[in-house]
This record gives structure tokens, sequence and C-alpha cells, in this order.
């Protein structure tokens, strides 16, 4: 099972009470760490970046992709290359318009191009495409909505409007 099947398991969220801490001087920011989220944001930062530090907090898990041999539109520099990868992402402190609830970023390939496919290596193609899409269907979506569903059940705190805190003061 990946990292992403666990997130499926949605009492393994609940039963995780995994939190990050951002201090700034004698201020501390805490926050919910999703049980599939593969790095801690904690850390100490000066006040004055605070604000930054909390808007770049980005929780992310990858997941595989499918591994074919791809090249530029004249045939050069063919080698095998990562398709249709990418990661869970949820961006809890995000501006607007970007979302604040887990979201899945899916690579194609970067300007790459499959050549010369003769009727057997179309079928390969088509076999690896339909491979990562049951993947994405059987393991991806059902995470992303566990994730969604424990998010909203539990979501970061927000300021007014819905924008991320610009400066926190200590009290």
């Amino acid at each position: 099972m990946s990292a992403l099947g666990a997130v499926v398991d949605a009492d393994a969220e609940a039963r995780s009470g995994r939190t990050w801490v951002v201090v700034a001087g004698r201020t501390a920011v805490t926050g919910h760490l999703p049980a599939w989220a593969e790095d801690d944001p904690s850390g100490s930062v000066p006040l004055s970046r605070l604000s930054v530090v909390l808007a770049d907090i980005s929780h992310r898990v990858p997941f595989d992709g499918q591994r074919m041999r791809v090249g530029f539109a004249n045939g050069s520099d063919a080698a095998e290359q990562w398709v249709l990868s990418g990661f869970m992402r949820c961006t809890p402190y995000a501006e607007a318009p970007a979302p604040c609830v887990p979201v899945v970023d899916l690579l194609i390939v970067d300007d790459w191009w499959v050549n010369d496919l003769d009727p057997a290596g179309l079928s390969e193609v088509i076999a690896l495409l339909r491979a990562q899409a049951d993947r994405l269907d059987r393991e991806v979506r059902p995470a992303l909505v566990a994730a969604r569903d424990a998010w909203a059940s539990d979501p970061p705190a927000r300021l007014a409007g819905g924008s991320a805190p610009q400066a926190i003061r200590p009290t």
C-alpha cells in the first residue's frame, strides 16, 4: 500500500492527533498535521516572517505515475520518464483563490511526446494509461475524498474573508 492508501482509512486521520507548531518569539501558532502529510512544518521563525511561513505551509504526499519512453516531437532525447504522477496537497493558509482543502496535482509530462507508435506501441500506451486511470480511481480519488472529509471536520482557523494571517502579534 502506498502512502496514499493510508488516507483512505479515515480513522487513521482521527487517531493521528498530530500537530505542527511554528514559534515566532513568544508567539506559537499550531495546526493540524494530517496523517498522510510527509513533512512537519514545525520550526522557529522571526516574528516578521510568521505570516509568510504560515502561507507557505503545504502538506503533501506523492503518488507514482507510469514509466514510459518519451521524447521531443522530432524523436530526439527519448528516455524513460514518469508520466501521470503527482501528489495530494493541502495548503491550509493559501491566499484566495487557491483552495485551502486537499487537492491532487497531476503531472502529465513536461513538454515530452510519445512518438512513432505502431499499433502494438499504441496498445502499450493505452494499457499504461488505463492502469494509471485505475490507480487514480481506486487509490488517489478515495484518498482525496477521505482527506477532504477529514479536513472539513476540523478546518484550520481563518481570518475574516478567508485570507491567511498577515501578522500575528503576541498578547
